[in-house]
């Protein structure tokens, strides 16, 4: 303005007006536009997600595009994120991906994970703000969440080769008229493992929806039998992919996920947990468990033994030890790992991609400061759950609670003796059950 007023002194008195209105109609045009970049948010990073993905090349640059949404928000609404009990976390999780950048050797190497890692943050955000600007907004990304689960099953069929009695799957691989390569995959097929820690994370949070339906037929006859003509096939669906994944680990997680809903949900769940807790404390006297679940050959890399990962977390350790500030870069175990810590059990041209333990895998990416902000947001979220739970009066929050509980205790479990780093293409799942906790929270406190 102070540009504008000498040039309108100038200009006749009529005209004036005019020149003044006009501004004022672009200001007004221009802050309608930011607003709705801002309240369509989601919809960009949808867009994006494709390309972030996979990133290389002139890809990587449509980061940009992510703090340029943050700073647009900054002008709409004041903030550049929404305000959540994860920020602080968050903060410093972002702020140890900067710090891994002076330990990348490869930055070709690390781009896929630091794009997952600014590209899940993102999406995080904008599934808190996209909940609290409409009042069925948390449903709404439940939704989301489950179609997006959804995909990435069909993409999982296609992308795996599946072993008897499964190989039906294969048959739709050889149905299409393309042979199906998925990018950034070892060899283009998805591993099993990493495609059942997905799988962890949807299914409870599926089962207990469904449940719900079930337990609410008579008093929402409507929207339960339409959850259950949606949700029921999907469910099954995911069930037998988690079976057909052969991925031990990954069922023993689901496994200790439902005694653990269960539990929540009622007080003979907690006996049939103290029970099963009792079982599983005589199996480990009476035997290795780990052994029992693993197998103690290392068969392939898929199904690695019991001994295999002890020697890769012994490696692991080591390179806390000697890179215990910046991390080994993201994505740098892989290479690393054959070069200073070379392996007796697994050969050097086996593509490691992670650690087989996610607090491990966090600490070799950002340092220990970066496992510390890990562990934080598990700590957070556990507490949020907990608030939740306590202050919720509604069946239909208490069942989401109780979901999300399950979802993100398989995923501790899971990944315990595997991993989906951070960072990972999957991963953005993870960041969006975060988002959920933090709606349902406020939800719950509002309620009260």
């Amino acid at each position: 303005m102070q540009v504008i007023c000498p040039i309108l002194c100038h200009l006749p008195h009529w005209s004036r007006g005019i020149v003044a209105l006009s501004f004022t109609l672009v200001r007004k045009a221009l802050k309608q536009s930011v607003r709705f970049v801002v309240h369509w948010e989601w919809v960009w990073l949808l867009c994006l997600l494709p390309f972030l993905l996979f990133p290389n090349g002139l890809q990587a640059l449509l980061l940009l595009l992510i703090p340029l949404l943050w700073l647009l928000r900054r002008s709409a609404t004041g903030h550049f994120v929404p305000l959540t009990p994860y920020n602080g976390a968050i903060t410093l999780l972002m702020l140890m991906v900067l710090v891994s950048l002076y330990a990348t050797f490869d930055i070709e190497l690390s781009m896929p994970k630091i794009a997952g890692m600014v590209l899940a943050v993102a999406v995080f955000y904008g599934g808190v703000a996209y909940g609290r600007s409409r009042p069925m907004g948390m449903w709404y990304l439940v939704t989301a969440v489950l179609l997006i689960g959804a995909g990435m099953s069909v993409v999982g069929l296609v992308g795996i080769r599946w072993r008897g009695p499964f190989t039906f799957f294969n048959r739709l691989q050889n149905a299409l008229p393309l042979d199906i390569t998925i990018p950034g995959t070892v060899g283009g097929v998805i591993n099993p493992n990493e495609m059942a820690g997905v799988l962890n994370w949807l299914l409870p949070l599926g089962a207990a929806l469904l449940v719900g339906a079930i337990l609410h037929l008579k008093a929402r006859p409507r929207i339960s039998i339409a959850t259950l003509l949606l949700l029921g096939p999907l469910v099954a669906g995911w069930g037998v992919m988690l079976l057909g994944t052969y991925s031990r680990g990954g069922t023993a997680a689901f496994a200790v996920s439902l005694l653990v809903m269960l539990a929540i949900a009622s007080r003979w769940g907690r006996v049939l947990l103290l029970g099963a807790g009792v079982v599983i404390a005589g199996l480990a006297y009476q035997y290795n468990l780990l052994e029992l679940l693993l197998g103690n050959g290392l068969e392939t890399i898929e199904q690695m033994g019991l001994s295999g990962r002890i020697e890769i977390w012994s490696r692991a350790l080591y390179g806390l030890q000697d890179f215990p500030f910046t991390g080994m870069s993201m994505n740098g175990f892989r290479q690393v790992v054959h070069i200073l810590y070379p392996l007796f059990l697994i050969s050097p041209a086996t593509d490691l991609g992670h650690a087989h333990n996610h607090l491990l895998q966090a600490g070799l990416d950002l340092g220990i400061p970066g496992l510390i902000a890990y562990l934080a947001m598990w700590v957070v979220s556990a507490a949020l759950l907990w608030q939740a739970w306590r202050q919720a009066s509604t069946s239909g929050h208490k069942i989401l609670i109780i979901g999300l509980a399950g979802s993100l205790t398989a995923g501790w479990f899971f990944g315990i003796l595997d991993a989906i780093a951070l960072g990972a293409r999957p991963g953005f799942i993870w960041w969006l059950l975060l988002a959920l906790v933090v709606l349902v929270h406020e939800d719950t406190r509002r309620e009260t």
